[in-house]
Parts: C-alpha cells; structure tokens; sequence
C-alpha cells in the first residue's frame, strides 16, 4: 500500500500556457515534462456499495497495460486529499479481485453481494502530462496536468486541473508551490477527486450538506497535536460545504460554511497561552472577511425560508405579504451572489492555501518563545479544562440577566454561548459521555432559543432595507416577530434554568 497525499487545483485552460512557462517549473523541474492519454473505468455496484464504504475501484489503462487500482480510507482537507492507494497490473478492462490482500478490502470483496455485481459506473479519459520536481532539501513533488473528461452514459464533464503529489518531503511543500503557481494564474483549490465527480455524474446527484464531524481527541495527545486535529477538522467541515455552496441551491451550505468558520475562528484565542494572536493574525483577518461576506447571504436565507413562510401561510391572499417576499427573494439572490463571488475570488483561494501552509509547515509555532514551545508539548487536558472553564464562567456572568438585557447585550451572551458550545464539542472526547452528554444538550437548547431571538432582532434590520415595500406588510411581520419574541423570551428563560443546573463535566 502508498499512501496518496496530493493538492488538487483547477485551472483555466486558458491559462495551460502560463502554467508551462512558470519560474516554478524553471526551477525545479528534473528533466523533461512527459505526456500520456489515460482512459479508466471505475467500477461499483449498483446500489453503489463501494462508494458507501469510501472505496474507489478502477481499471486504468496506461499505454498497451491495464493497472487495477484501489483507493480506501483517508480525506480531504482544503483540497489535500490523503488516502490509502493499492495498485497492480491486471491482464484486461475488468478488475482481478484476486490482486487484493489488504483485510479490510478483503472482507469487503469477498461479499457475493459486491463481488458478483460489479459494473463499470463511469470512466475519465484524459491527456495527463507531468513534471517531477524536486527541492534542494530533499523534497520531492509530482505536478500533474489533466485535461478530458469524465463520462457516464451519455452525459460528460470536462476536466481541467492540476494535482501536486507528494513523493517525498513534508506535506507543505504541496501548499508552497501551490502558492507560487497562483501568484501568476488563477487557481482552485478542489475538494472533489475524478470519482466523485464520475458519482455525481452518473447519478445526477446535488452536493452534499456536510456536518462537522465528532472529533476524537485522547488525553495523551499534546496541545499541539490536538490544535492540529480541531483546526483540521474545521477546515475540512468547511471545505466539504464549498461545492455545494457555489453549485447547489441548498441555503445550508452556506450556513455549514459559517458554522466551520466561527468554529475556527473560537479556537485560535483558546489557545492563546501556546499559540499567540501575532503568529495568526493575518489569517484571523482573513476568516473575519469570509464570514462577513458570506453573513447577508445566511441572513435573508433565514428570513426568506424560516421567517416569512409561516406568516404567508397565514395571510395566503394578503398581496402586500406576495409583494414582501418577491422584494425580500431579490434581496436573498442579490447576497447570494455575493456571497457567490466571494467564494470564487483570487481572495478566498489565496486565503485557503494560506491558511493550510501556516498548519502544515508549522508556521503557527515557529517563532514561539522556549516556554510557548514547552507548552505546546504538554498534555491537552489541563489547557482544556481551562478553556472550558474561562467560556463556562462568562457564560454564567450573564445569564442571569439575560430577559432583562437589551437586544445588543443578548447578542453578545449568544456569541459566549456558542463558544461555549464549540469548546464542548472540541474537548468533549477527553471525558466521560455520561458527563458531558446532559450538559451538552442543555446547553444547545440554551443556544437554539438565543438564536432565535437573534433572528428576530435580525429581521427587523432587513425589514428596514424593504421599506419600498407595503407599510402595511412590513407592520404584519414585525408584529408576528414580536409575538414571537415575547413566547420565545419565556422558553429562553425556562432554558436557562435548565443549563444552570448542569454540574461542568470536566471537574
């Protein structure tokens, strides 16, 4: 087995050109670039069992030979896919299940299920040309050019994109070069391989809407490597949201996206005793951007498909209430697309590969003092029963104010809470389940009922961008927001309460 650990990068063919001429290829190319045309067919069952477990087959052909490979395992984190990669030749266009000897992959085919139903699902075929390059410190990258298409039936996609393989050195070689590509030509940062696309395809299916996966952090790890793991984690949450963001109409993409950042954005000041702001600080600016260019987009998102469906369903012939919603839905596609270009900018993607070189070549703690360095290899479990104990302790500062506070400092409680929140969900793994799960649930709910008196008190700001719309309407929507405000103050309290109780579970 090899582990595959590569940077995927779309490119413009337009831009083929630029890419040849590069000072980069200048500089470290070893020897002439080479091309070859690879047609593969990649095989699953038809109910997709392979795709279910995250397994790809393929059968490649690869000028008169056909090499079966299979790839398991792994992820993708803003755009670097890792994963497990088992080649052999074969003797035709079909796979050989009799190469395989890896036990998780052997148990896998050895199923009558899946063995007896495989059929080809796709196939890619594309001109590949390549140049090895190679660093004076030893490190070693594979700059691949593909260029074709990926076809299912009768439908096709093209494919135009760049993949920086690590063969050998540290992994943020393939961040560097990929920033000094994009000095020059605008690049993309790809979240989804050849195989998922050949998926999509066959299946016509829309991007996925991707949750934050639980993390698992044990106490043996050092605060270093658990920053590494909870950064990673955020970066993938929000990178897996990006297709479906730019192409599909899902609004909770865009919503995942905002999440994954404020989840990132928490957890850099938590770990300010090891990890000062000046080290980050550009990055952090960089974040804030991103989540205020993507927050009018979440906003009237909210207010278009949460707030204002109840009250038409209410009031269906109520043509101020039609009138409303046809201005607030021009609104919504306006910061959509905004939203939209701000995704697609040299901005965003410079952001992104900047943000993976800062963690992969560990520029995040390379000008630490001794004693900042000594704390990052301590254990992480006494940095985490401090943070949780600083975000708990804000929290119950203000809570007990909380239905008599103004719209302005409720706010401000909300944004402790979710920091809270995210904490939790960052150190839940080093305790006890039992312990943290009542906690955990409470103080959701907690935050659920701030976030809904965070959307009224947001409503009434977009109302004021609607005032060419019916008077009449625009009072209908506020009185209904303010009904709701006043039910909703009552089961904030009642949530309170019920959080207060809950004993911290990392004492």
């Amino acid at each position: 087995m090899a582990t595959e650990i590569e940077l995927k990068l779309l490119i413009n063919p337009m831009d083929i050109d630029r890419l040849r001429r590069h000072p980069l290829l200048k500089a470290h190319a070893a020897g002439r670039a080479r091309s070859r045309n690879l047609l593969s067919i990649y095989f699953d069952t038809p109910d997709l069992t392979l795709r279910q477990q995250r397994v790809a087959l393929r059968v490649r052909r690869i000028g008169a030979h056909w090499v079966q490979t299979v790839k398991g395992g792994g992820g993708v984190r803003a755009g670097l896919h890792q994963r497990g990669e088992w080649e052999d030749e074969v003797a035709q266009d079909r796979p050989d299940l009799t190469k395989i000897s890896e036990p998780f992959l052997l148990k896998l085919f050895s199923s009558a299920a899946v063995r007896d139903r495989l059929t080809a699902v796709f196939t890619t075929e594309f001109k590949r040309t390549t140049w090895q390059l190679q660093w004076d410190n030893g490190d070693a990258v594979e700059l691949a050019l593909d260029q074709g298409e990926v076809k299912s039936g009768d439908k096709t996609a093209p494919v135009c994109e760049i993949e920086l393989e690590l063969k050998n050195g540290n992994p943020a070689r393939l961040f560097q070069a990929a920033l000094e590509l994009q000095q020059s030509i605008p690049l993309r940062l790809e979240n989804v391989n050849k195989a998922d696309r050949g998926y999509r395809l066959s299946q016509a299916a829309t991007p996925p809407v991707v949750k934050a996966v639980a993390l698992e952090l044990t106490r043996d790890m050092s605060v270093k490597q658990a920053f590494q793991a909870i950064a990673w984690n955020c970066i993938s949450h929000w990178t897996a949201n990006q297709e479906g963001a730019l192409l599909g109409d899902n609004p909770e993409n865009i919503h995942q996206i905002r999440v994954a950042l404020r989840r990132l954005r928490s957890l850099l000041p938590q770990f300010k005793s090891a990890i000062p702001r000046e080290s980050y600080a550009d990055i952090a600016d960089e974040l804030k951007w991103l989540a205020s260019a993507l927050g009018p987009a979440r906003n009237w998102d909210v207010f278009v498909t949460q707030s204002l469906p109840p009250i038409l369903k209410q009031f269906p012939s109520d043509q101020g209430l039609k009138g409303l919603y046809h201005e607030a839905s021009k609104a919504q596609a306006a910061a959509r697309n905004d939203a939209h270009l701000a995704l697609r900018s040299h901005r965003y993607d410079r952001m992104l590969l900047s943000l993976g070189t800062w963690l992969m070549a560990d520029g995040w703690h390379a000008q630490l003092s001794a004693e900042q360095k000594k704390q990052l290899d301590t254990p992480i479990l006494e940095l985490a029963q401090q943070v949780l104990a600083s975000c708990h302790k804000t929290v119950h500062q203000h809570g007990p104010e909380l239905l008599n506070m103004s719209v302005e400092e409720r706010h401000e409680v909300r944004i402790a809470v979710k920091k809270l929140r995210y904490a939790t969900e960052f150190f839940a793994s080093l305790f006890p389940r039992k312990a943290t799960r009542s906690y955990i649930e409470a103080l959701a709910v907690l935050q659920d009922e701030l976030g809904v008196l965070n959307d009224a008190a947001t409503t009434d700001i977009l109302l004021q961008h609607l005032d060419q719309s019916d008077a009449t309407a625009l009072g209908m929507v506020s009185g209904w927001c303010a009904r709701g405000v006043t039910m909703h103050l009552v089961s904030m309290d009642a949530a309170w309460q019920k959080y207060y109780l809950c004993r911290p579970f990392w004492k």
